[in-house]
């Protein structure tokens, strides 16, 4: 799994890490992607806070991660409980 996360609060650097383990102490996290989907989570306030700059930057940043997740190897666990573990850590990161 690739994460799409930030640090800043008015000048995001957006960043991917291969897992939920490898997010630096204070950073937001913008999307995620696997190999099967990709979840976005960008807020109003946030959305409307950002400038064009970032978002372009962003969204270059989740299609570089929609690649990376593709690749075969690209850091996935073996087996059934994959699935599960991957999702467990979206409910972490997004609150579900």
């Amino acid at each position: 799994m690739q994460v799409i996360y930030a640090t800043g609060q008015r000048e995001r650097d957006f960043r991917i890490a291969a897992g939920g383990e490898d997010l630096p102490a204070g950073a937001r996290v913008y999307a995620t992607c696997t190999a099967e989907e990709t979840v976005e989570s960008i807020g109003d306030v946030t959305f409307g806070s950002m400038s064009d700059e970032e978002y372009y930057t962003l969204k270059a940043r989740v299609r570089e991660a929609r690649e990376r997740a593709a690749q075969p190897g690209a850091g996935r666990r073996a087996g059934p409980e994959a699935r599960g573990a991957g999702r467990g850590l979206l409910a972490r990161l997004f609150g579900r």
